[in-house]
């Protein structure tokens, strides 16, 4: 079956894990900025976002030069929205769109957050999200709320935009306020080398998985077919148009035949407990 778009054509050896939404004592989080880059270095993590709350975070990036820290900022205005990769703050009264292609303009990358919080699962409305434009992608799963009203994903929000043949991706961020969350969500970018702007690149070019728990070691697009390998994955699924589920197979990799899909294909991979796992979709003719 024909590709219109894949993200994964490009393989790298490396792949690097990152939070991109993190809160620190300059907004509503537990530890300082300098503070919050230990403990996410000492958990294995390759990059942080510093993203408080409608203030640019700076820590001593000199004291950990094995981690990548990204300056950034949530716009929270009535809908909240991730901008990595600034450093400067926008006016709340701006229109979500202004705000995008300002984001944009200064060479950030752009998220929404969190959909489906809330008691009516609306943080974003489907309105909202059909009608702006140019946004790299949303969060299908945030940590902090598990602690909150609504749900932390936004799987459904996700099919809906990419069975409109809209190319989003599909971010998992912590959220970090508190340390004990720290760990529980990531986005693992594949990249030639390790850099700023090879995280970049894959993050904005849909080179990466989500994950929040399970490990993937390889994802292959090629020749018809749509492989992933795990590291601890029970299950993988392939899904498509809808979220429709075309395909089970247990264990932890499985290749699927890409002629099962239609408009896109993704594969989730189920782990133990909650650990799971999510690549882009790639688009199909």
């Amino acid at each position: 079956m024909p590709i219109r778009y894949n993200p994964y054509a490009q393989r790298y050896s490396l792949w690097l894990k990152g939070n991109l939404h993190t809160h620190t004592t300059l907004s509503d989080g537990e530890l300082s900025p300098d503070d919050t880059l230990d403990v996410f270095l000492r958990r294995g993590y390759d990059f942080v976002a510093l993203t408080d709350h409608d203030v640019i975070a700076t820590a001593d990036e000199a004291r950990y030069p094995q981690i990548l820290v990204f300056p950034g900022v949530e716009h929270s205005a009535q809908q909240h929205i991730l901008r990595v990769n600034v450093t400067s703050t926008l006016p709340h009264d701006l229109s979500y769109q202004s705000v995008i292609d300002l984001t944009l303009q200064q060479g950030g990358l752009v998220i929404l957050n969190h959909p489906n919080w809330g008691e009516s699962f609306n943080h974003w409305r489907d309105s909202q999200l059909f009608h702006l434009e140019r946004y790299h992608g949303i969060e299908i799963y945030n940590n902090v709320i598990e602690y909150l009203e609504g749900s932390p994903y936004a799987l459904d929000r996700w099919d809906k935009l990419l069975s409109e043949g809209r190319q989003v991706w599909g971010y998992a961020n912590e959220d970090t306020h508190r340390v004990l969350q720290i760990g529980s969500a990531w986005n693992a970018v594949n990249v030639r080398e390790r850099s700023k702007e090879a995280v970049l690149s894959a993050l904005r070019e849909g080179r990466f998985y989500a994950s929040t728990g399970v490990v993937i070691e390889e994802v292959v697009v090629d020749d018809g077919v749509y492989r992933v390998n795990t590291r601890n994955a029970c299950e993988l699924r392939l899904i498509t148009l809808r979220g429709q589920v075309v395909e089970r197979v247990s264990g932890s990799q499985a290749t699927f035949f890409l002629n099962k899909a239609s408009g896109y294909a993704r594969v989730e991979a189920i782990g133990e407990g909650q650990a799971r796992a999510w690549t882009q979709p790639v688009f199909l003719e």
